[in-house]
């Protein structure tokens, strides 16, 4: 009798063991959960025809992260630790003493573990002064802004072993553009003087109402007055928060968002798939401008409000922004919107504009550097080459020129090397570099 419930149990296990697979062959793959890249199909071969060597390790993630009931199982296990436990299992979010999400990758930021250095914190308000130059050589006005993270406005949800550091990114970097004359829109010090939560509590980003507030203080910066927060709004229980579903990927709770019940007047006039396209476009005729705005998520629910507010509007996602798009789009408004856990995108992705010329004058006293050169051509523009170089290390606060034949050119600065949209002829061996 044993035997049987020996065998029994073997032939139980060895069954189960068979279902993920099993399940996988005849439902295919499960799919990728909230901001997961679905793992590509192996295959025995490359692009070029040759032997991929990597086909095993591309079929062990294939299968690792596609097998059947996999999100299932993340639910429940995930569900469960935060019953049992009240903790979460999954490294990227954390669980509020009050049922809060939060992103855990933003920890190291907001504690200032991953602050950065004072040379960036002056490189990345320089670069915002010389894309503010452009546009407004341009005839179009400039505006930069920063929505804050839920750890920043709300740490009495986050936490308790989580702490938020003085003299944050976005606190050092705001000193900064102030003293360099840049536009800065504070939505901090907005924000914090409400009294209503403008987040959603299972999700990274503020919802539709906190989008208005602070579509509301862009285009008062911008010298316009809308009062888009002011609504009536409707609440509408079909958001599905990024952490949540992180977290649960097959959960099924919701929060509200808010609909704003005047109705958008604007329309598209690109091929509008989603909120997360790279680049959408929209005109209302009712209204006049032309805004450039640069964004990432918290853009959601923010760019219908901009695109109330413009008879044309184009909204990019690129993290190069291109700011040489201002002409093309005769934008009398350039925006730029970054979330303050990215704010070193600003050096990881140098805008794309043409170098402003300088007078021959800044190089009174200095001395060339060496820097290897590169060039990328053709660049992002027609009839530009982008030249980049690496750098001594240099004061806080020196801008960076590079000199060809006595024409003088500021580049965009970094720590350790700079970046510069140089007319193509230039010719990259005759380029000197000079560190103010």
């Amino acid at each position: 009798m044993k035997k049987f419930w020996y065998v029994l149990f073997a032939a139980v296990f060895f069954l189960g063991c068979l279902v993920p697979s099993v399940g996988m062959l005849i439902e295919g793959p499960a799919p990728a959960a909230a901001n997961e890249i679905p793992a590509a199909v192996p295959r025995l071969t490359k692009m070029d025809g040759s032997f991929n060597q990597n086909v095993l390790s591309d079929l062990q993630n294939y299968v690792a992260n596609g097998f059947f009931g996999r999100l299932e199982g993340i639910t429940a296990w995930d569900s469960l630790t935060a019953r049992v436990f009240d903790a979460s299992a999954n490294d990227d979010v954390l669980i509020g003493p009050d049922g809060w999400l939060f992103f855990g990758a933003a920890v190291n930021d907001i504690s200032g573990a991953n602050q950065m250095t004072d040379r960036q914190i002056w490189c990345a308000a320089r670069s915002l002064a010389l894309m503010q130059e452009y546009a407004e050589s341009c005839g179009a006005d400039f505006l930069f802004t920063v929505p804050c993270g839920k750890y920043t406005l709300y740490p009495q949800h986050a936490p308790s072993y989580v702490t938020v550091a003085q003299g944050s990114n976005r606190e050092r970097l705001a000193a900064a553009l102030e003293e360099q004359g840049v536009n800065y829109v504070n939505l901090y010090d907005l924000f914090v003087q409400q009294d209503e939560e403008l987040y959603w509590h299972w999700d990274s980003h503020w919802h539709s109402r906190g989008a208005a507030l602070a579509a509301d203080e862009i285009m008062r910066a911008a010298g316009q007055e809308t009062d888009y927060f002011a609504g009536p709004f409707t609440p509408v229980w079909d958001h599905t928060g990024d952490l949540y579903e992180m977290l649960y990927p097959t959960g099924d709770l919701v929060e509200a968002d808010y609909s704003w019940d005047p109705g958008f007047t604007f329309s598209y006039t690109s091929n509008f798939r989603s909120t997360d396209d790279i680049t959408i476009e929209t005109e209302n005729p009712g209204q006049t401008g032309s805004l450039l705005m640069f964004r990432d998520s918290s853009g959601r629910s923010l760019y219908p409000y901009m695109a109330q507010s413009f008879g044309k509007a184009y909204f990019s996602r690129q993290n190069n922004y291109r700011l040489d798009y201002v002409n093309e789009q005769n934008a009398t408004l350039v925006v730029i919107e970054l979330a303050e856990r990215t704010l070193p995108y600003l050096l990881q992705y140098p805008a794309v504009f043409p170098a402003p010329e300088r007078d021959g004058a800044v190089l009174d006293g200095l001395t060339p550097v060496d820097s290897e050169l590169k060039t990328q051509e053709p660049a992002a523009m027609e009839g530009f080459q982008m030249l980049t170089g690496a750098l001594p290390e240099t004061a806080v606060d020196a801008p960076v020129y590079v000199s060809v034949d006595g024409t003088v050119w500021e580049a965009i600065p970094n720590e350790g090397s700079f970046t510069a949209y140089l007319p193509a002829d230039v010719v990259p061996e005759e380029v000197q570099v000079f560190v103010g």
